[in-house]
């Protein structure tokens, strides 16, 4: 055989075992929460006290007393008694939200044989600002969660809500957005099978190929510059190791990404791009042809992923609409040989050259 037949058949037996490695739910039993079974939105009334959330601006915010009302039925509710607190850095401390993101805190006995069973802390996106369009960010980003879905179960679930603020300092103003629940990290990283990370990686390519070079690639698709994995710090991400000793690299927090396009996102000043909606690539440098095996796994869930969105109906269409061509757009650049060398082989993070040397 000749070397080009060869490496033909190396490559195909290694997508071959790259997608049903990387395939959700083939390699373990389903261990999902009860919480993000269903896709069905939670409906609840959260009672806070919005003054002393939004007043404590220290690195590592006080919890305070609240009430979540969860509306089972049309006839039925099941109040829980919570501790609150705010959480995050931008949209907590900047200028920009006049509400903070929150940690949901239960008392494990209270939850059991409910939809929250299992669950002791929860992140909850909330509203950044009573605004409309505020609101199509929180769902968008809801979005992104779900489509990493579709490529990974290493990713967090998520399960939407449509929430009624009630703050017991102002009780005639109640504010009703949509928001959402992440799941756990533990719990995230015990369904995948392993442990989250408490060592910060001095690079990269720690983190196992596959997962790191789906992981790369999907920031790409969504346009996020806003994460690092290594040093010199972790942002947005969690490391996940597995039984195995891989170290598998999970995002979240999408705000500032492209897709959500919101109007206080700005990229970061170290790299040469002028707005979120601009696509960068800051993967590792890989051989030619490993990224194509990659983008056989994204073209696989296309459908996947376009259906999250075309039958999301709380997103307006044109929002939906904005999405579809920002995606069709990068499917077009990563299914374009001369695309996918000029925007991704050749703008890779880290230029290893031993790689590409006879």
């Amino acid at each position: 055989m000749t070397p080009r037949i060869l490496l033909i058949i190396f490559l195909s037996y290694l997508l071959n075992f790259y997608l049903k490695a990387s395939a959700p739910g083939s390699f373990q039993e389903d261990k999902t929460a009860p919480l993000f079974v269903s896709e069905e939105p939670l409906k609840f009334t959260l009672i806070i006290d919005t003054r002393e959330l939004k007043k404590d601006e220290s690195d590592d915010p006080q919890y305070s007393d609240g009430q979540l009302i969860l509306q089972e039925d049309a006839s039925n509710e099941k109040t829980f008694d919570i501790k609150v607190r705010a959480r995050g850095i931008s949209r907590r401390k900047g200028d920009f939200c006049s509400f903070p993101p929150l940690k949901l805190n239960f008392k494990k006995k209270d939850v059991e044989g409910t939809v929250f069973e299992g669950q002791d802390k929860l992140k909850l996106v909330t509203y950044c600002q009573d605004q409309d369009i505020y609101e199509s960010y929180v769902l968008k980003e809801y979005l992104i969660y779900k489509f990493y879905n579709c490529l990974t179960p290493y990713s967090f679930k998520v399960r939407l809500a449509e929430i009624t603020y009630k703050d017991i300092n102002d009780k005639g103003k109640d504010v009703q957005r949509y928001g959402f629940l992440i799941e756990d990290d533990d719990i995230m990283a015990e369904r995948n099978g392993g442990q989250i990370s408490e060592v910060l990686m001095s690079n990269h390519d720690r983190c196992e190929r596959n997962t790191l070079d789906v992981f790369t690639l999907f920031q790409f698709m969504i346009g996020n510059l806003d994460w690092w994995i290594a040093s010199p710090v972790q942002h947005n991400v969690k490391v996940v190791v597995l039984a195995n000793g891989d170290a598998v690299p999970i995002p979240y927090d999408f705000d500032y990404s492209g897709v959500v396009n919101a109007s206080y996102a700005i990229p970061p000043e170290i790299l040469p791009v002028k707005n979120v909606r601009e696509r960068y690539f800051r993967g590792y440098c890989r051989l030619s042809g490993t990224y194509e095996l990659v983008v056989e796994k994204f073209n696989q869930q296309k459908e996947c992923i376009y259906s999250n969105v075309n039958n999301f109906k709380p997103l307006d269409e044109k929002y939906k609409k904005d999405i579809i061509k920002y995606f069709d757009d990068f499917y077009n650049i990563v299914n374009d040989p001369k695309q996918i060398k000029r925007k991704v082989y050749d703008m890779c993070e880290i230029n290893h050259k031993h790689l590409h040397t006879n």
